[in-house]
């Protein structure tokens, strides 16, 4: 019998075969290596270096009993150092007023007491008097920034030297004036300056409450130290005030200076004796020096309005005018928005675009955003962002207009940028608008409507009432906090969110950036909570370093703020000594201040130097610095370096802790050098010549070509890599910092999607052999002789599939089908086919794209954008290329299984001898087993290439992955990666379906042929006995395409998105097929 019809639709019977334990004709393949077993051991390995932080616990008993009946001391108040000052000497006085032995305690708490017993008469010693101005809110934010002004204070003067009193009790004393204000203070004393000194300076902290000294903070002090003076008019003291604690408070300070010089000047240089009077208040703060480290409002800000020719003269000139002196140890908020604006600029949003007459655009840097900003109309189209601040404080009403000030004054070009700066359009918003990309809201600090508690334990009404305070001060009843009544302000919050997403609807884009510029860290963690969620492609900003931002409970909604600061959370550690890094910004800058004023910290031998420790020297200038939030705390990404060639190790850079990842000597990025390249090179090609010379095979693995040039591709890609760091190291500094799990760099992305490239390549160049090879093996077991007939087919058609045997009937001859196949599946072929449907799904992708929303780059530096551009361009290219590869082999080899199950195939008369002699069955009976022998040996190949295309989608998407940086999944993109996985899917389902008819249609033509059978009993007997045979051992072969569903490739596909098992059932797979 020639040949075998075989009919699609022929009757499907049911058929409980026997199940063939082992065949000889198939081997189940199994990996080599126990992969599953490494992999565990592995994990197992990693987890156990993961470093878990578990949560500190004190072991320290606390007995409230002794608490109760402690001693309470006349002169002397319990607290330890860290403790709030203010707060100690309220509990002292309670447990005073209770034990009713003093019912004067005035008597006994005055300047002139607390000065002779600190003092003693036999050790003379200078007297530092240092009054110490902070927040005095009774609120959970001022009871904290005492705590933390107190503790740097401490440690400022321990570094500096200086010994406390006693390290668990201050003393305080009671202004003899008509408010009863209470003065905590504290005694140091220092080292003498040599061994032969015989005097040292003695230091006493005046701790005071900013608001005791409103409206009039310069006359409220100069009378203290009037009330002071007549205690230490024994010995030599001096004064050094730290303060003024806030820009409010400073911009009250200078309005007392020009009200007073205004009046001079409006009677002709002859004060009037009122306003004389107010002059002669001032003579005790003369020669006084201010350091302040907390006020950073600019100077037009605290002059106001001030016309004239005193609108020239700055805030230290007002100072000095009075016979004082300011020291401004913090910069102003001028220099933070310009670090912002230039930070925004770095990230491709360029705020700066210069605007001509009616809006056009002027001549820009072509490397700016300024380029792809322009509307079709010729007009800029400046990103729009958003600035949200307290407007109840003098920083919060300010910060917003010296933001767009400062972009306004960049924006200038020409001659102009020298008449028109930051002052100039500073004054000019006073007036004016807003422009239109910056959208301003505001709201009144303390959102959560907080209150200090109540002395009696029974009111308890109010915020506290409506549920628990959690972490940063967030509710665990968020939907009773957030009723629109009472104190609590944050169903004002939400209607602000929603204002500003009808804001960005109707604006001509979305909000590239949002800043948050409050002074209370507390409301910018909830302004961040409840906006982060709602405006995923914003770049948030914020001001002023503090640890509350970067807490691992707040992290959800804080990653990836940049933040700019004046001070980190610690200096160089030649000037923060062994003390552990801050809780905040400021209270570095209070650390420096403390240091600058007791003298620890002189002028160097140059005019900009200062000078510490007798030979470390450091700049005068103060430059702000940089942080981006990530998962393990702020990364730096300030500005920094390279350092000048020739700089003694002494000489400083400047104050603050140097970026980890610069070299302390040269201030060049770390990175492995040519010499440490070139030495690890050299050691692996060693160990792998060694291993080479060793073992045989190996030798013998790498004389195939195709080892050879994948070392060549190696070297190839050893040197693109090296390429590519160059690159990204272009931009030094102010480029996309290095980071694999901080959360706050794209660079392991970018290493994913060059690694979903590189195997795309090697994907696409393993399964072409892999098919070369299945075809030699296919052309020698089935005897595929070449055909002397032309090709019947259409060469060089984009739908040449379609046309191949549009419609299979008839009967046809193995050898010219296969040679047929092989035609259509030459990479000529394949080319014309793919090249066309990639640029075609590429460009259906931009659509989406356009339509959805492009996805957010969060890339740093005109490098970070370039290199991420191109590893992306290329790599999706090469996925798409991948994907529709596999595709079109997929579907030549289902139309191949069509063709052959509507066709009469005639196969070798040898390979029918063959096969029926192993069989011990008739020829008639084996055409059907060799076709579906056939089908299994070449969809074992194809099948196996399915994974390909999973592989290199999922590991585009975990290069996606939020952990790495502030990525986001767009609806457009998860449409992509959710058609390329069903794309892929589809093909494979289809290709097993269409394997699975073929299967059931040759079982099924088998059985027919058993109705035709005639003859003896005997003779049908033994026919029935071939034909049941060969059915069972059809049913029961399990290759390629009729593998179980869980040991398909299909199944891994699935489930290799689900986590560690399908990464297991893949690396399992994987080992067998390479």
């Amino acid at each position: 019998m020639p040949g075998a019809t075989w009919n699609a639709n022929a009757r499907l019977t049911q058929f409980a075969g026997r199940r063939i334990a082992s065949m000889a004709e198939q081997k189940e393949e199994k990996s080599k290596l126990p992969l599953a077993g490494i992999v565990a051991l592995l994990l197992a390995v990693v987890s156990s270096l993961v470093i878990y932080q578990v949560p500190l616990k004190t072991s320290r008993p606390i007995d409230k009993e002794a608490e109760k009946v402690g001693s309470v001391g006349a002169d002397r108040v319990q607290a330890r150092l860290w403790q709030d000052p203010f707060e100690a000497v309220s509990t002292h006085r309670q447990k005073e007023a209770a034990a009713a032995q003093h019912p004067a305690p005035e008597a006994h708490h005055t300047f002139l007491r607390l000065l002779t017993a600190v003092t003693q008469a036999d050790a003379p010693s200078d007297l530092l008097l240092l009054p110490v101005f902070v927040d005095g809110s009774p609120y959970a934010s001022g009871v904290e920034s005492r705590l933390r002004d107190r503790y740097a204070l401490v440690s400022a003067l321990g570094a500096a030297g200086y010994q406390p009193e006693s390290g668990e009790s201050i003393r305080y004393f009671i202004r003899t004036g008509s408010e009863h204000l209470v003065v905590p203070v504290e005694a140091f004393l220092g080292r003498p300056a040599s061994a032969d000194a015989k005097q040292s300076t003695q230091v006493l902290v005046l701790w005071l409450k900013e608001q005791d000294f409103s409206p009039n903070p310069l006359l409220s002090l100069n009378q203290l130290i009037i009330e002071i003076h007549e205690a230490v008019k024994t010995k030599k003291a001096a004064y050094r005030v730290i303060g003024p604690r806030s820009s409010g408070s400073l911009g009250a300070m200078v309005g007392e200076l020009t009200s007073l010089f205004a009046a001079d000047q409006h009677s002709g240089g002859s004060p009037m004796p009122s306003l004389a009077s107010s002059r002669r208040q001032l003579d005790r703060l003369k020669g006084v020096q201010f350091y302040s480290s907390w006020a950073t409002a600019a100077d037009p800000v605290l002059l106001g309005e001030l016309q004239g020719p005193d609108a020239a003269r700055g805030v230290e000139q007002w100072f000095e005018a009075g016979g004082m002196t300011l020291i401004r140890t913090i910069g102003t908020d001028v220099v933070l928005a310009e670090q912002l604006v230039e930070e925004l600029k770095r990230r491709r949003i360029d705020l700066t675009i210069p605007r001509g007459e009616a809006g056009s655009c002027k001549e820009a840097d072509p490397d700016s955003a300024a380029v792809s900003s322009r509307h079709s109309d010729g007009k800029c189209r400046i990103p729009h962002i958003a600035l949200i601040s307290e407007w109840d404080t003098l920083y919060g009403r300010s910060l917003p207009r010296t933001f767009v000030a400062m972009v306004r004054s960049l924006a200038e070009t020409g001659p102009d940028r020298a008449i028109r700066g930051f002052e100039y359009h500073f004054n000019r918003l006073r007036t004016e608008q807003y422009p239109d990309w910056v959208h301003r809201y505001s709201y009144l600090a303390g959102l959560d409507g907080e209150l200090p508690p109540k002395n009696t334990d029974k009111d308890t009404g109010g915020a506290q009432s409506k549920g628990k305070i959690g972490d940063g001060g967030l509710r665990v009843e968020q939907s009773l906090a957030e009723t629109p009544a009472g104190r609590s302000q944050l169903d004002y919050l939400r209607r602000l969110v929603e204002t500003l997403k009808r804001e960005e609807a109707s604006s001509d884009g979305e909000f590239t950036a949002i800043g948050v510029l409050g002074s209370d860290v507390y409301d910018k963690l909830m302004i961040l909570q409840a906006l982060r969620s709602d405006f995923p492609h914003a770049l948030f900003f914020t001001t002023d370093l503090d640890a509350r931002l970067t807490h691992p409970s707040q992290l959800q909604w804080t990653r990836n703020l940049v933040i700019a600061s004046h001070f980190g959370l610690e200096l160089h550690p030649l000037i923060q000594t062994p003390i552990p890094p801050f809780r905040d910004s400021y209270q570095t800058a209070l650390f420096y201040s403390v240091l600058r004023a007791v003298d620890d910290i002189v002028p160097g031998p140059a005019e900009s130097d200062l000078q510490i420790l007798a030979t470390v020297s450091f700049p005068r200038t103060v430059p702000p610095r940089l942080y981006e939030v990530g998962r393990h705390g702020p990364v730096d990404i300030s500005l920094e370096g390279p350092y000048p060639a020739g700089r003694r190790p002494e000489a400083l850079p400047n104050l603050h802790l140097p970026r980890p990842d610069l070299d302390p000597d040269t201030g060049e990025l770390r990175v492995l050098s040519p010499k440490t390249i070139a030495l690890l090179l050299s050691a692996l090609s060693l160990m792998a010549l060694c291993a080479l010379l060793i073992n045989s095979e190996l030798w013998q693995w790498a004389q195939s070509r195709w080892v050879q040039g994948a070392v060549v591709g190696l070297v190839l890609m050893v040197c693109l890599l090296l390429g590519l760091l160059c690159w990204a190291m272009s931009d030094r500094t102010a480029g996309e910092p290095f980071s694999l799990t901080d959360g706050i760099s794209v660079w392991p992305t970018t290493c994913l999607r060059l690694l979903a490239f590189l195997l795309c390549l090697l994907f696409l160049g393993h399964s072409w052999r892999r098919l070369r090879d299945n075809e030699k093996q296919l052309s020698r077991r089935f005897r595929f002789l070449r055909p002397r007939a032309p090709l019947s087919i259409q060469a060089g058609s984009l739908v040449g599939i379609h046309h191949w045997r549009p419609q299979p009937m008839g009967d046809a001859e193995a050898a010219v089908l296969w040679r047929e196949y092989l035609a259509l599946g030459s990479w000529k072929e394949r080319l014309v086919r793919i090249v066309p449907q990639s640029l075609c799904y590429v460009g259906f992708g931009a659509l989406l794209m356009a339509l959805f929303g492009v996805p957010v780059m969060p890339c740093r530096g005109s490098a970070c954008f370039a290199i991420n551009y191109a590893v992306l361009g290329f790599s999706v290219l090469a996925m798409t290329l991948l994907m529709f590869y596999v595709v079109d082999a997929t579907r030549l080899c289902r139309r191949l299984i069509k063709i052959m199950v509507g066709t009469t195939i005639w196969w070798s008369d040898r390979l029918l001898v063959r096969e029926a002699t192993q069989r011990g069955v008739d020829q008639a009976y084996v055409h059907e087993w060799i076709a579906v022998e056939f089908i299994a040996k070449r969809t074992a190949v194809i099948s196996a290439m399915i994974y390909y295309p999973f592989v290199v989608v999922f590991l585009m998407g975990v290069a996606r992955h939020s952990y790495f940086d502030r990525w986001d999944f767009p609806l457009g993109l998860m449409a992509i990666f959710g058609l390329n996985a069903a794309y892929a899917f589809g093909n494979g389902v289809f290709l097993r379906r269409s394997a699975e008819q073929a299967k059931r249609a040759a079982v099924a033509q088998l059985k027919s042929r058993l109705d035709g059978l005639s003859g003896e009993v005997v003779f049908k007997k033994e026919k029935r006995e071939q034909v049941d045979r060969m059915a069972a051992l059809i049913e029961d072969y399990q290759e390629g395409a009729f593998l179980p569903f869980t040991r398909h490739p299909l199944f891994g596909a699935i489930a290799l998105p689900t986590g560690g098992t399908g990464l297991l059932f893949l690396l399992e797979y994987l080992a067998t097929i390479f």
